[in-house]
């Protein structure tokens, strides 16, 4: 090519969740035996949820109405009923919102806005991370600013609750910070934050003159007796504040790819109602977002069903979860912290627990030989040799807590499963493997 194509910074770009998909891939091409569990991708849809009887018929509804306005664009920022709706719906949760269809705009799933936002950021800013983080926010915020993820710890011995001091000594450390992000309810981890935590959080903000960034997708699924605080009530009139919520998960529809972000408080920051506009435009470029899931919105959350159909949804992801963690925690050399809400799980193996020999028995000798040779990349980190191990050994795949960009070896999984018989067994057949794996 007369000039260079390949921008070496994609090399920041890592998808762990879905890289460990390619690699199952690649072991069912060589092994026809091979049988994929897939414990790494938060799709209930694949783990045997149906989307509710009620949504499909809104959906067919709107498909056959013969006015055909799902079938045509909507407005560059989303669709403007939607978006009206969207302010109202806020204010049902924190009635002392200002928030208005103006300030809402609708992107082609969450991923998208994320995508959008940290690529429409002034070069050298920066957003610090949780740590352990979802790589879609961190992955990208690398890529956009061109250098190293800067993060702050979440906690595993409090329940993941952030560490506040750490946040504190970041956010002085690196004066290149304007915001900063929390994921509530948080995946990977499956921690719900109390209000004395988010508090800290946004006088941290007043304090250093930041604005909050809070990816709430998964605020309907909270469960064992805890009670999610809005980020919005908290907050107020007191800094600039993103919210990032989607349709994809709690109805459920991944599928749908509709996502949107909430700009609240734009009049308190001259620079911050300017980054808005800046979204705005952006947004243009891409035409607008898929017309059908903008329309189904209200009508699906405003439905009388909907709220029956959460809390059985709920119920039975606690169930889920709380078994779950019942079969980990009775693993020798592994820690489950408690979760709280979404339906997400990261165990922790024990410190010095993972070396560079541990192997599993691999049945298929052309699968033993990819494996070895996959392992023996320089620097692997060890809870990946281990997931690479157990893919090809039992067909179990789960996501090592190194692709979260967490310092603390381990995995996350999902906790999606619905059938009580075939969870048991997998968890079962997970927490031998690990013991397996350490005494090899």
């Amino acid at each position: 090519m007369r000039r260079t194509l390949f921008n070496a910074n994609t090399d920041r770009m890592t998808y762990g969740i879905r890289e460990m998909v390619e690699l199952a891939a690649r072991v069912g091409a060589l092994d026809p035996n091979f049988g994929f569990i897939g414990e790494n991708i938060g799709d209930p849809v694949a783990k045997g949820w149906d989307a509710p009887g009620f949504v499909k018929r809104i959906v067919a509804d709107l498909v056959r109405a013969r006015d055909n306005k799902v079938f045509g664009y909507t407005h560059s920022y989303g669709r403007i009923e939607t978006r009206r709706w969207v302010a109202d719906y806020a204010r049902r949760y924190s009635p002392s919102s200002r928030l208005d269809g103006d300030h809402v705009v609708f992107t082609n799933g969450l991923g998208s806005a994320i995508s959008i936002f940290y690529r429409t950021l002034k070069k050298g800013t920066r957003i610090i991370q949780p740590s352990p983080a979802y790589p879609a926010h961190y992955s990208t915020e690398c890529f956009a600013a061109g250098a190293a993820s800067i993060s702050y710890r979440l906690d595993p011995d409090k329940g993941w609750s952030p560490d506040l001091a750490h946040l504190e000594r970041q956010i002085r450390r690196y004066p290149q910070i304007a915001g900063i992000l929390v994921i509530n309810p948080n995946n990977p981890t499956g921690a719900v934050y109390d209000a004395p935590t988010l508090e800290a959080i946004i006088r941290l903000a007043e304090r250093y003159k930041l604005m909050l960034i809070s990816d709430e997708v998964y605020f309907r699924m909270v469960y064992n007796n805890c009670r999610y605080i809005h980020m919005t009530e908290l907050v107020g009139r007191r800094v600039p504040l993103v919210v990032m919520r989607g349709i994809s998960k709690d109805v459920p529809w991944p599928g749908a790819r509709c996502g949107w972000m909430e700009f609240h408080n734009t009049d308190l920051d001259a620079d911050f109602a300017s980054f808005f506009e800046s979204i705005k435009k952006t947004l243009m470029m891409e035409v607008c977002s898929t017309t059908l899931p903008q329309m189904a919105l209200p009508l699906i959350y405003d439905h009388p069903e909907f709220n029956r159909w959460n809390a059985r949804y709920t119920k039975e992801l606690e169930r889920n979860g709380n078994a779950i963690a019942g079969i980990l925690r009775q693993t020798p050399g592994l820690r489950v912290p408690p979760i709280q809400g979404a339906f997400y799980m990261m165990a922790l193996f024990n410190p010095k627990v993972l070396n560079a020999r541990q192997t599993l028995p691999i049945a298929c000798a052309a699968v033993r030989a990819f494996i070895r040779k996959a392992v023996a990349k320089p620097n692997l980190p060890l809870d990946k040799r281990f997931a690479y191990y157990l893919l090809a050994s039992t067909g179990i795949c789960v996501v090592p807590a190194t692709d979260f960009a967490s310092s603390n070896p381990g995995f996350r999984i999902t906790t999606l499963d619905r059938n009580p018989s075939r969870r048991d067994r997998v968890y079962r057949t997970l927490s031998a493997s690990i013991q397996r794996y350490l005494a090899s």
